[in-house]
């Protein structure tokens, strides 16, 4: 298993002491969950591990909350659970699909955690052997399939990168498929390539031997935020105690998760990865504390993408 390790521990806790002792809310710090039952959305991504493993570990429980997970196919799907409020928090948010709505005023969100930072050759363009297909530059005018529909983080990030080798990012088609029909749809050659993420390029790799292309997340995108816990801002007034209980536990689970082979071992429980796979896989960095400024990185990238109607400040969008 592979790991590059993008921030330093030390440096996260102090982080987390300092933004603890600036954070002011109408409930005491150590106030039990006002609402203690709690239901969560997670994806079969090597992202959401900080979730299971926090329930996992009991540390939900610690905390005070009975947390159910909800395992989606796409983050997008949340968004509509959010709105209705069957789901309270949303996991594995791709930020691009969440500011995206935050812009439009589709919806009112806050970021309560973050969820993972890429790493070298965690997210990859595959396509399969003999497409035809052997350089970045030959993507112009090919389908590649993401996981939400455009815009996304996938096209984001790719976008960027492609941008810096001279291949125009809207030279490229998008269709949306779920990671598990994208390799099905890859290894049965109805398509070009495909924008994967752990641990769907290992098992398209060992599968048919898909060829990782290019990083998307790689350069100018390198250790890019990917994606996050988000509730809505209603919850959040509502619930400010919920909402510290629950980045508590998630905090925890991310420290927890620097161990590889925690990791490995919550891996086959929520995804079809079998333990070996799980072994091998390129893993995420999973940040203990929310920075602004790193979130402020996406919003400022979508606006010079043309991805939103009016400019986002970071630090209005995380909860207290």
């Amino acid at each position: 298993m592979i790991r590059t390790r993008a921030g330093a521990v030390l440096a996260a806790g102090l982080a987390l002491l300092l933004s603890g002792c600036s954070q002011a809310t109408s409930a005491p710090a150590d106030a039990p969950p006002e609402k203690a039952s709690i239901t969560v959305t997670g994806l079969p991504i090597v992202d959401t591990a900080p979730l299971y493993l926090a329930q996992q570990e009991g540390l939900f429980k610690a905390q005070g909350l009975d947390v159910t997970i909800r395992t989606l196919p796409s983050s997008n799907q949340s968004l509509p659970g959010l709105a209705d409020g069957s789901v309270d928090i949303a996991g594995g948010g791709n930020y691009v699909t969440f500011f995206g709505a935050q812009a439009r005023k589709d919806a009112d969100l806050r970021v309560v955690a973050e969820g993972a930072l890429a790493s070298p050759g965690l997210d990859q363009v595959v396509t399969r052997p003999n497409s035809g297909i052997d350089a970045p530059e030959q993507l112009a005018g090919r389908t590649i399939a993401v996981n939400t529909p455009p815009p996304n983080i996938q096209t984001l990030t790719l976008g960027r990168v492609l941008a810096a080798r001279g291949v125009d990012p809207d030279s490229v088609k998008y269709v949306t498929m779920p990671f598990p029909q994208a390799v099905a749809a890859l290894k049965a050659g109805t398509l070009d390539a495909a924008w994967l993420v752990e641990p769907f390029v290992t098992q398209a790799e060992s599968d048919f031997g898909a060829l990782p292309l290019i990083d998307p997340t790689s350069g100018p995108t390198g250790t890019f935020p990917l994606d996050g816990y988000f509730t809505t801002a209603r919850f959040a007034e509502q619930y400010p105690a919920t909402v510290r209980a629950f980045r508590r536990a998630i905090s925890q689970a991310s420290e927890m998760a620097a161990d590889d082979q925690r990791v490995t071992g919550i891996l086959p429980t929520y995804t079809t990865v079998s333990p070996t796979t799980a072994g091998i896989i390129t893993l995420p960095d999973y940040p203990t504390t929310v920075q602004p400024a790193r979130l402020q990185r996406v919003l400022d990238l979508m606006a010079q993408s043309g991805m939103l109607g009016q400019r986002l400040d970071a630090t209005t969008l995380v909860t207290q």
